[in-house]
Protein backbone atom coordinates (compact mmCIF):
# COMPACT_ATOMS: atom_id res chain seq x y z
CA UNK A 1 0.00 0.00 0.00
CA UNK A 2 1.74 3.53 -1.17
CA UNK A 3 1.40 6.12 1.43
CA UNK A 4 -0.56 8.81 -0.12
CA UNK A 5 -3.06 6.88 -2.11
CA UNK A 6 -2.89 3.67 -4.76
CA UNK A 7 0.55 3.42 -5.77
CA UNK A 8 0.90 3.84 -10.09
CA UNK A 9 3.32 1.11 -11.44
CA UNK A 10 4.83 1.74 -14.64
CA UNK A 11 3.96 -0.44 -17.46
CA UNK A 12 6.35 -3.18 -18.65
CA UNK A 13 6.48 -1.86 -22.27
CA UNK A 14 6.97 1.56 -21.14
CA UNK A 15 9.70 0.14 -18.71
CA UNK A 16 11.31 -1.45 -21.67
CA UNK A 17 11.03 1.26 -23.68
CA UNK A 18 13.33 3.62 -20.65
CA UNK A 19 17.04 4.22 -21.91
CA UNK A 20 19.72 2.10 -19.39
CA UNK A 21 20.58 5.07 -17.44
CA UNK A 22 17.10 6.78 -17.64
CA UNK A 23 15.37 7.49 -14.02
CA UNK A 24 11.84 7.88 -13.89
CA UNK A 25 10.49 11.04 -11.65
CA UNK A 26 6.82 10.74 -11.74
CA UNK A 27 3.96 8.57 -12.89
CA UNK A 28 0.31 9.17 -13.39
CA UNK A 29 -2.25 7.30 -15.37
CA UNK A 30 -3.79 8.72 -18.41
CA UNK A 31 -7.16 6.78 -18.61
CA UNK A 32 -5.97 3.09 -19.66
CA UNK A 33 -2.67 4.43 -20.13
CA UNK A 34 0.35 6.02 -18.18
CA UNK A 35 2.34 9.24 -18.71
CA UNK A 36 6.40 9.34 -16.92
CA UNK A 37 8.38 11.99 -16.75
CA UNK A 38 12.33 11.21 -16.50
CA UNK A 39 15.81 13.07 -16.55
CA UNK A 40 15.12 12.95 -20.33
CA UNK A 41 11.87 13.76 -21.18
CA UNK A 42 8.09 13.30 -21.13
CA UNK A 43 6.60 9.60 -22.46
CA UNK A 44 3.37 10.32 -23.94
CA UNK A 45 0.90 6.92 -24.61
CA UNK A 46 0.19 7.39 -28.51
CA UNK A 47 -2.45 5.28 -30.48
CA UNK A 48 -2.18 1.62 -31.59
CA UNK A 49 -0.35 1.38 -34.95
CA UNK A 50 2.83 2.01 -36.17
CA UNK A 51 4.68 5.52 -34.90
CA UNK A 52 5.54 8.06 -37.69
CA UNK A 53 9.09 8.64 -36.52
CA UNK A 54 9.73 5.21 -36.06
CA UNK A 55 11.40 6.34 -32.77
CA UNK A 56 9.71 3.76 -30.26
CA UNK A 57 6.91 1.02 -30.92
CA UNK A 58 3.14 1.95 -30.65
CA UNK A 59 2.31 2.39 -26.52
CA UNK A 60 4.61 5.47 -25.96
CA UNK A 61 6.43 7.85 -27.35
CA UNK A 62 8.84 10.16 -25.67
CA UNK A 63 9.00 14.36 -25.66
CA UNK A 64 12.27 16.24 -24.85
CA UNK A 65 12.28 18.77 -22.61
CA UNK A 66 13.66 20.79 -25.62
CA UNK A 67 10.98 20.35 -26.93
CA UNK A 68 7.92 21.20 -24.99
CA UNK A 69 6.96 24.67 -25.90
CA UNK A 70 4.36 25.09 -23.32
CA UNK A 71 3.01 22.76 -20.41
CA UNK A 72 -0.19 24.04 -18.42
CA UNK A 73 -2.18 22.34 -15.68
CA UNK A 74 -5.82 22.88 -15.07
CA UNK A 75 -9.12 21.72 -14.52
CA UNK A 76 -8.77 19.91 -18.06
CA UNK A 77 -5.78 18.24 -16.98
CA UNK A 78 -2.06 18.29 -18.22
CA UNK A 79 -1.56 20.41 -21.66
CA UNK A 80 1.29 19.88 -23.45
CA UNK A 81 2.21 21.70 -26.97
CA UNK A 82 5.14 20.24 -28.45
CA UNK A 83 7.38 22.27 -31.00
CA UNK A 84 8.47 20.81 -34.31
CA UNK A 85 12.03 22.10 -35.27
CA UNK A 86 12.76 22.70 -38.70
CA UNK A 87 15.95 22.85 -40.11
CA UNK A 88 16.51 26.22 -39.76
CA UNK A 89 15.62 25.65 -36.02
CA UNK A 90 12.25 27.72 -36.03
CA UNK A 91 9.89 25.98 -33.94
CA UNK A 92 6.18 25.55 -35.02
CA UNK A 93 3.75 24.32 -32.68
CA UNK A 94 2.05 21.00 -32.88
CA UNK A 95 -1.41 20.55 -31.77
CA UNK A 96 -2.05 20.64 -27.68
CA UNK A 97 -2.77 17.44 -26.43
CA UNK A 98 -4.78 17.08 -23.17
CA UNK A 99 -4.12 14.69 -20.52
CA UNK A 100 -6.82 13.94 -18.00
CA UNK A 101 -4.45 12.45 -15.42
CA UNK A 102 -7.00 10.11 -12.78
CA UNK A 103 -4.15 11.03 -9.92
CA UNK A 104 -1.60 13.55 -11.30
CA UNK A 105 0.76 13.14 -8.14
CA UNK A 106 3.72 15.12 -8.54
CA UNK A 107 3.32 14.94 -12.20
CA UNK A 108 2.61 18.28 -13.27
CA UNK A 109 5.09 19.99 -11.02
CA UNK A 110 7.97 17.86 -12.35
CA UNK A 111 6.98 18.70 -15.84
CA UNK A 112 6.72 22.10 -14.72
CA UNK A 113 10.63 22.24 -13.56
CA UNK A 114 12.08 19.92 -15.97
CA UNK A 115 10.88 22.80 -18.77
CA UNK A 116 11.98 25.75 -17.03
CA UNK A 117 15.50 24.06 -16.36
CA UNK A 118 15.68 23.53 -20.08
CA UNK A 119 15.15 26.76 -20.98
CA UNK A 120 18.75 28.56 -20.56
CA UNK A 121 17.69 32.00 -21.87
CA UNK A 122 15.30 33.50 -23.85
CA UNK A 123 14.88 37.05 -25.27
CA UNK A 124 11.90 38.37 -27.45
CA UNK A 125 12.64 40.23 -30.73
CA UNK A 126 10.63 42.54 -33.25
CA UNK A 127 10.23 40.90 -36.59
CA UNK A 128 8.35 41.80 -39.65
CA UNK A 129 4.20 41.68 -38.39
CA UNK A 130 4.85 41.21 -34.48
CA UNK A 131 7.61 39.39 -32.51
CA UNK A 132 9.03 36.15 -31.69
CA UNK A 133 11.26 34.47 -28.94
CA UNK A 134 15.13 33.14 -29.44
CA UNK A 135 15.79 31.21 -27.00
CA UNK A 136 18.64 28.60 -25.88
CA UNK A 137 17.80 25.40 -24.53
CA UNK A 138 19.29 22.55 -22.95
CA UNK A 139 19.02 19.02 -24.51
CA UNK A 140 19.20 16.34 -21.49
CA UNK A 141 22.24 13.65 -22.08
CA UNK A 142 23.97 16.46 -24.20
CA UNK A 143 26.21 19.20 -23.90
CA UNK A 144 26.09 22.62 -24.71
CA UNK A 145 22.86 24.54 -25.90
CA UNK A 146 20.31 24.60 -28.13
CA UNK A 147 19.40 27.79 -30.11
CA UNK A 148 15.36 27.68 -31.74
CA UNK A 149 13.39 30.68 -32.41
CA UNK A 150 9.59 30.44 -32.52
CA UNK A 151 6.47 33.16 -33.21
CA UNK A 152 4.54 34.43 -30.79
CA UNK A 153 1.45 33.73 -30.97
CA UNK A 154 -0.51 35.97 -33.25
CA UNK A 155 2.62 37.33 -35.37
CA UNK A 156 1.77 35.56 -38.93
CA UNK A 157 3.82 33.42 -39.95
CA UNK A 158 5.53 35.14 -43.50
CA UNK A 159 8.78 35.04 -45.09
CA UNK A 160 10.00 38.10 -43.85
CA UNK A 161 9.35 36.86 -40.40
CA UNK A 162 11.30 33.40 -41.09
CA UNK A 163 13.81 35.58 -42.88
CA UNK A 164 14.40 37.67 -39.87
CA UNK A 165 14.46 34.42 -37.19
CA UNK A 166 17.30 32.84 -39.17
CA UNK A 167 19.33 35.99 -39.45
CA UNK A 168 18.95 36.07 -35.54
CA UNK A 169 19.87 32.45 -35.44
CA UNK A 170 22.84 32.64 -37.37
CA UNK A 171 24.29 35.82 -35.29
CA UNK A 172 23.87 34.13 -32.29
CA UNK A 173 25.02 30.67 -33.64
CA UNK A 174 28.07 32.59 -34.99
CA UNK A 175 28.69 34.79 -31.98
CA UNK A 176 28.38 32.14 -29.51
CA UNK A 177 31.17 29.49 -31.24
CA UNK A 178 33.60 32.39 -31.65
CA UNK A 179 33.37 32.72 -27.77
CA UNK A 180 36.56 31.70 -25.91
CA UNK A 181 35.96 29.26 -23.18
CA UNK A 182 35.43 30.87 -19.61
CA UNK A 183 36.49 28.74 -16.67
Amino acid sequence: MALFGRRVRLPAGLRALLAPDERVLAVAEDGPAAVAATQFGLWLPVAEGPVADGAAPAGWRRIGWDQVVKATWGEEGLQVIEGELDAGGVVTDRPARTLRLAEPRNLPAVVRTRVEASIARWEQVRVPGGTARIVARRRAGTDGLIWTARLDTGTPDSEAARAALLDYLDRLTRSASEQPFLS
